[in-house]
């Protein structure tokens, strides 16, 4: 009877070492992380306050830096790196790897997006980027020229993504299930290294820089920005007086005027593809492109543009564009358009003469053809350009009407081809007789063409 207390006791007794070895193995891994947590480089208050998963992500990302530090070219040139560096920026570094994990963000990312540095790393950027964006960002993770890939290759990457934000328009910050997409401009480039002859590392370094919306633009502008307003086919409805001290024009001239019309043909197609992710993302940073300057030459620019909505019905309206000038008038002695050369106001645009004297006695007066004989020291005027008025058969019949006298004669070896000399054959002899004196059939027959 004694030894059956002793036996109910048993299965206690298990359980209760059961749990004393639960709880020592808890508190030791508890010691494991907190001393793993306090040699990452963060501050001992920030360490204190991690859980276990944030402590495992964050060091796996910091492991990641280390050897992609390692692996680099920048170890042997490393320098110290101090808070000017981030409050310089008008934006965030962000380092991600092939994969798309956010191995490092600089700390001013909660400034601009709300989301704190240690909140980030570690994570995929997938799960922060609009879905409408991860074909752009997969194309800008992949290499363009994978058979040559070198130690210490660069490739460069400019594009716009739409990350979530957390800030909302007062200040204040949101739930993370209430962010709104923000636009940023990311520019950098593809980075790839071979450790130690493993496989090839890669990761993308890039600085993203928030959109600013024309209501944020503090007022005056400098000397070197130009503010001008568009309709949604890019035409002009408003711009800046400061375009008459960078380019030479004045504001009106460029009213009902495409923004096409300005910039040089072999930015054209850069530009095109600006406009189109500002349609479908409300903001867009162009390339430097070149802006055509009054009476010749051009400058380069790059220009921030917003979408700008109707307040009631929320539909686009118009485009607000920044301009930023970077650098002086250009080639100013050639002229690339039409529209560089003097022109009247309201956008109406000038014509040619044709290179007949006077006009032509159909056309009415007020359809009269502008004269462009600038005269002397002008720029040389090459220029193409056919008023609504002229059908397309008559522009078929006689092109050379509406080049200007310059671009004429660069054209007039396809106008005027030189003649080739046609050896003409002369007739052919009516046929001879048969002959049947012997000394006549010796004789060699005369050649066809005489």
């Amino acid at each position: 009877m004694e030894g059956r207390p002793g036996a109910r006791s048993t299965p206690e007794l298990r359980k209760e070492r059961s749990r004393d070895a639960a709880r020592c193995r808890r508190s030791r891994e508890t010691e494991v992380f907190y001393q793993l947590a306090h040699t990452l480089p963060f501050a001992r208050g920030v360490s204190a306050h991690l859980d276990k998963a944030s402590i495992m992500r964050l060091t796996i990302s910091y492991l990641r830096v280390h050897r992609l530090l390692a692996a680099g070219t920048w170890a042997a040139a490393a320098e110290e790196v101090d808070v000017c560096y981030a409050r310089a920026l008008s934006g965030f570094l962000m380092v991600l790897s092939d994969g798309g994990d956010m191995i490092f963000l600089s700390e001013n990312v909660s400034r601009l997006l709300g989301l704190g540095q240690l909140e980030l790393i570690g994570h995929s950027v997938f799960d922060f980027v609009h879905p409408c964006d991860h074909e752009e960002l997969h194309d800008a993770l992949s290499p363009r020229h994978v058979g040559s890939r070198r130690r210490g290759e660069r490739s460069g990457r400019s594009f716009s993504l739409r990350m979530k934000s957390t800030l909302s328009g007062r200040g204040r910050c949101l739930n993370l299930k209430a962010a709104a997409w923000k636009v940023l401009h990311c520019a950098g480039h593809l980075r790839s290294y071979s450790a130690g002859g493993g496989a090839a590392l890669r990761c993308l370094v890039l600085i993203c820089e928030p959109i600013a919306h024309p209501a944020a633009i503090d007022a005056p502008l400098g000397s070197g920005a130009v503010l001008s307003r568009h309709s949604m086919d890019m035409k002009f409805t408003y711009c800046d007086e400061r375009i008459g001290e960078v380019a030479g024009y004045a504001p009106e001239e460029l009213l009902g005027c495409s923004l096409y019309e300005y910039v040089h043909a072999l930015d054209s197609d850069t530009l095109s593809r600006s406009v189109h992710t500002l349609l479908s993302k409300g903001q867009a940073v162009t390339s430097h492109y070149r802006f055509l300057a009054k009476r010749g030459g051009f400058l380069w620019a790059q220009t921030q543009a917003t979408v700008i909505a109707n307040s009631r019905s929320a539909q686009p309206e118009g485009i607000v564009c920044l301009h930023f000038v970077l650098s002086r008038v250009e080639q100013r002695g050639v002229v690339l358009s039409l529209e560089q050369t003097q022109r009247r106001g309201g956008g109406e645009g000038r014509r040619l003469p044709p290179p007949n004297s006077g006009p032509e006695p159909d056309a009415p007066p007020h359809d009269a053809v502008l004269n462009l004989s600038l005269g002397g020291g002008v720029p040389r005027l090459l220029a193409f350009v056919r008023p609504p008025h002229v059908p397309e058969a008559a522009l078929q019949r006689d092109p050379r009407r509406f080049c200007s006298p310059e671009l004429a004669r660069l054209l007039a070896p396809i106008f005027d081809p030189p003649q080739r000399k046609i050896r003409r054959r002369p007739p052919p002899s009516p046929p001879h007789p048969p002959s049947t004196d012997p000394e006549a059939l010796q004789k060699p027959l005369p050649p066809p063409w005489g």
